[in-house]
């Protein structure tokens, strides 16, 4: 029995580090925890590579996006983001990248705004990076789901094998 308990804390722990990368979620009052995890692969388009900063002449058809979203847990306020991006060309007959990819890492500050051109009531996240000064915009279509949008705050369009959306991979209970 205490053999199956450790490999349960084993599995476990290795499930968290993979899922969430085990970001912290404190309780202290004041303290972000972590709202949502979201994961997203998209096509490296003109529409998208601005977004997470990545040069015109990169070598690039593919996105990975993770975004961790911080709030209060007192507030329920948003309060930081860290999205991490990996780019670069797809390994043929695999899930990676040629060379591993490229990172990319931004953090800063989300806010909770109303209203696209389209949708006066639409709730969009705009994620304010602290170091470029750069803008990134998701609709909530959903609890568990977000869509990019463009710098002027209209959904990017997909195709039948490519989609902008963000699936929330985990949670806090709120």
């Amino acid at each position: 029995m205490k053999k199956i308990n450790v490999i349960f804390i084993i599995v476990s722990f290795t499930s968290c580090l993979h899922a969430a990368d085990c970001y912290s979620q404190t309780t202290k009052p004041g303290a972000s925890a972590v709202l949502a995890v979201f994961a997203a692969s998209t096509p490296c388009s003109n529409g998208t590579r601005p977004l997470p900063g990545i040069s015109a002449n990169a070598g690039c058809e593919l996105i990975k996006w993770n975004l961790v979203l911080f709030h209060n847990p007192t507030t329920l306020q948003p309060t930081i983001f860290q999205l991490n991006c990996t780019y670069g060309l797809p390994l043929q007959g695999t899930t990676g990248f040629i060379g591993g990819g490229t990172k990319v890492s931004l953090t800063g500050k989300w806010v909770i705004l109303k209203g696209t051109p389209a949708n006066s009531n639409a709730v969009i996240y705009q994620l304010n990076a602290d170091k470029s000064g750069m803008t990134l915009s998701f609709l909530k279509l959903g609890d568990d789901l977000l869509h990019l949008l463009d710098s002027e705050k209209r959904l990017m369009i997909g195709n039948g094998a490519w989609s902008y959306t963000l699936n929330k991979v985990t949670s806090k209970k709120m």
